[in-house]
Formats: C-alpha cells, structure tokens, sequence
C-alpha cells in the first residue's frame, strides 16, 4: 500500500493529522479503514447517481460489515448541482439519519461530490469528520487533498466555502478505469500542473508516456502528485503564500470556465487553458526564463486532447473581475521562470484582460 502522512499546523497550532491510501482495490476494505477513526456509530455516504450504480454498494456493504450503520445520499451528476439547493439535500439525510459530532461522511465521487460533501462536513452541526474516496484522476490528485470545500453561486465558482480537512483518504486507482477518457484527460491537467510546478522528473515521465497511457503507474503517479501537493498545504494551509502556486493556470482557468457555463468545459480543461495563457503572459512579461516551455507545455497537453487556448466566443473581463483572489485592481497571478520554478505576483486586471 502506498502512504502518503499529511501534517498541518493550523492557525491554533492544532495539528491536522491524516493518511492519504492509494492502492488496488482498496476501495473494499473502506470499512475497515474508517471504523479506526470513526468515534461514533453512523456513516452517510454521498455520491453521485453515476458513482453510486458502480461503488457504492461496495463501499456500503463494507461499512455495514464493521457494524456501521450506513446510509446512502445520491445527488445528480454535475457542476451545475453544486450549489446552496443540494447542500440542504445532504443536511437532510444528515438529519433524517440522525448523524450526530461523533459521526462521519464519506464523499464517494469526483471533486464535486468531494466538495459539497466536505462543506456539509464543515458545517454540519458546526463540523463532523469526513472521509474522501475520490474516484476521478482529478478529484485523486487535486481537490481530495488540502482540505478546501465549497459549492458554487450563480456569481462565481466555489465563492462559498471552508477549510476543513478529511481525516482520511482512500484511492483506489481501479476507479480510474471506468472513466471517460475525457475526463481521464481532464485530469491529467491537475497531474501536469503540478510537475510544472515542482517535479521535472515527472514532467519527463508523462512525456514518455504521451502516446501510451498504458504504461503509466498511476499508483506512483497518484502517489507522487499527493506527496507534492501535501507538502505545499502542510506548509501553507490557508493559502497565504506558496500554496498560491497551486493556482497555477486557475485565474483564467476559472474565468474561462465560469464564463463557458457550468459544466461546458470541464475543469482541468480551463485550467490547461490557463497554463498555456499564463506561460505566454510570463514571457511577454520577461518573467518566464525558458523559452521552449510554451511548445513543450503545449505539446504535452495536447497529446491528451487538451485544448490550448481561450475560446473566441468568451469574454474574459468581467469573470476575470470577479475572481475571489482578486485585491481591488490587482490579482496574485502565478508564473513559471522555468519548470519547478513557480513565482507569484501581484498584477493589474487589466493588464492580464489586454494581454
């Protein structure tokens, strides 16, 4: 089994504690793993109505073997329900089930599962330990790890949220293989965000492995992305500094998707979208050192059908103005000098707008 061991010193010096698990099959020995911090006796697992029909019976079952008594909330599939209306669905069935502080909820699903799930977990008679068993590439190596949650409002993508961090992490790489490539693809632009990043080692691996995703150990690659983002959030939990990095391609990642519409482009699209446009941006800046990273990053991202540019039929001002990073006219945008070498500065809104 692969560990990856989070440690985070939140601002009262409390130390946030939790494993990440990747493994094969691991998915059937949730219950075993949960009952170890579970305090209480109940479990509510929510998911989609796309993952429920494949795992959570599984994961139910496994649950119910260790004398959890486990109950089932399926939300519809999409970004678009990720909003104020299913979050009063959860606390429903948190409440019609009788959930108490001493209880957990596992996210069974993709990111927005994740999310919602977390934010419920945060709030939920003002915060009850939850669990998440991510089962998208991108929910596996991005939003499953950190501890962020939210939901959206018709304003602006996850303007509402906490940090509230799970207590475990179950992998299990197998999920993997029931996805549409699409949104295998989509993924891997969280998975080449982060070599981007920091790891030029496993920029080099994905290369090699462009043409043939069969010869990719997703288990090391998914334990490696895990360790990479681990370590930026156990130094920088609440986003003061270099956890900044992680927004790499998520300015105008997020623009272009909020402004594509809910669900039009999936996230790791926009961001890939977003990469490239920072990488340009770096360079007419005199920012961005090496020269060849607009080719090979463009390259790269499109061996996996990922698109490279901002559509002609969006408009970036008024979503890039709305983003929540934003300080008056000024946003942090993060740059690359060169590969492993991110760099936040804070820049006009206009001057990004105009480039």
């Amino acid at each position: 089994m692969n560990r990856v061991e989070v440690k985070i010193n939140n601002d009262s010096n409390n130390l946030i504690n939790y494993d990440i698990l990747v493994e094969k099959g691991i998915i059937s020995k949730t219950g075993e793993l949960v009952k170890n911090i579970l305090k209480g006796t109940r479990a509510l697992i929510v998911t989609d109505d796309i993952v429920a029909k494949l795992y959570a019976d599984t994961v139910k079952e496994s649950l119910e073997k260790e004398n959890i008594i486990t109950s089932v909330c399926v939300l519809e599939n999409g970004e678009a329900n990720k909003n104020i209306e299913t979050i009063s669905n959860i606390y429903s069935h948190l409440a019609k089930n009788e959930l108490s502080r001493k209880d957990i909820i596992i996210a069974l699903g993709g990111g927005v599962v994740g999310d919602m799930a977390g934010y419920a977990a945060a709030t939920w008679m003002r915060g009850i330990d939850f669990v998440q068993i991510p089962t998208t590439l991108l929910a596996c190596v991005d939003s499953s790890v950190g501890g962020k949650t939210g939901i959206n409002i018709k304003e602006g993508k996850n303007l509402v949220g906490a940090f509230h961090s799970p207590k475990l992490v179950i992998i299990d790489s197998n999920t993997l293989l029931s996805l549409p490539k699409r949104e295998f693809n989509s993924g891997m632009a969280e998975v080449i965000k982060h070599a981007l990043l920091f790891d030029d080692a496993l920029l080099e691996l994905i290369e090699a492995n462009c043409n043939n995703n069969s010869n990719l150990d997703m288990d090391f690659v998914l334990k490696r992305n895990c360790e990479l983002k681990a370590r930026i959030v156990e130094i920088d939990y609440k986003e003061q500094k270099e956890r900044m990095f992680l927004n790499f391609g998520h300015t105008i990642g997020h623009s272009v998707e909020n402004a594509a519409g809910y669900g039009v482009l999936f996230h790791g699209e926009a961001v890939a979208i977003g990469m490239v446009y920072a990488i340009e941006y770096g360079i007419k800046k005199g920012i961005t050192k090496d020269k060849n990273l607009l080719e090979r990053t463009k390259k790269i991202l499109s061996k996996f059908s990922l698109p490279i540019s901002v559509p002609e039929n969006i408009n970036l001002k008024d979503a890039v103005k709305l983003d929540k990073k934003r300080s008056d006219d000024k946003i942090n945008f993060v740059f690359l000098e060169s590969i492993a070498k991110p760099y936040v500065d804070k820049v006009n809104i206009e001057d990004i707008i105009n480039e």
